[in-house]
């Protein structure tokens, strides 16, 4: 009984220390949407991406100059720096939504911030010495996240427009209807073609504007604030 008892506490002891383990090495959360993990490294990628957006912005629309304490300052009942927080917690929350469809359209298997930086990774380096590379040849890597979501949109686009947000004869007639007359840099045998194409981009950003607004989003923590 003893000798059970022992093995008992000592597999115990073993399952505490792997769970410690993986929470060690998990990455920090900063929120999550319909139960996907937004990293820190995600947060952070965006929160570089839009901060000078953010600044020129303020001093524009504030009429003020830029100050050590400016991120702090409140405008209008609100700081650059919240601005700036909301903003990159936004477009994450976009990225992620938009991912979760590649992967489940298979145009991804790894959608996550590390994954995709790995893809890019690896891609540089498979033509780093090749000559003749059709396309591009290397991925910036301080971009490669934007790269990945905007290519992954250009297909999840693709597979939609032929799938559940195909357009129908209506809605094809409506938007070359609209068209007509509106521009001297479309032939008239264009019109369809010029049609399907803003159909497919509108009724996309529609679809992912409505899960946007459906989305459950709960933040963890508030990281990122600091500029």
């Amino acid at each position: 009984m003893k000798k059970l008892l022992c093995a008992v506490l000592a597999f115990a002891v073993v399952m505490t220390f792997f769970s410690c383990a993986k929470e060690e090495v998990s990455p920090t959360a900063v929120a999550t949407v319909n139960g996907e993990v937004i990293t820190e490294e995600e947060f952070e990628y965006f929160r570089k991406k839009y901060k000078s957006q953010v600044l020129n912005e303020c001093l524009e629309n504030f009429s003020v100059q830029y100050t050590e304490d400016f991120w702090q300052t409140e405008f209008d009942g609100t700081t650059p720096e919240e601005i700036l927080y909301d903003r990159a917690l936004e477009e994450c929350v976009r990225a992620k939504i938009q991912l979760v469809l590649m992967k489940e359209e298979g145009i991804y298997d790894d959608i996550t911030f590390a994954g995709l930086r790995a893809k890019a990774e690896a891609f540089n380096e498979e033509n780093a010495n090749k000559e003749g590379v059709v396309g591009i040849k290397s991925i910036q890597m301080s971009q490669f996240y934007s790269y990945y979501l905007q290519t992954g949109v250009m297909e999840l686009q693709n597979i939609y427009a032929e799938g559940k947000l195909k357009p129908d004869e209506k809605e094809i007639e409506e938007k070359i209807s609209q068209l007509a007359g509106t521009s001297d840099y479309i032939d008239e045998e264009d019109y369809e073609s010029v049609a399907l194409s803003k159909l497919k981009t509108e009724k996309y950003e529609k679809f992912i504007e409505e899960l946007y607004k459906k989305a459950e989003i709960k933040e963890i923590e508030q990281n990122g604030k600091q500029s």
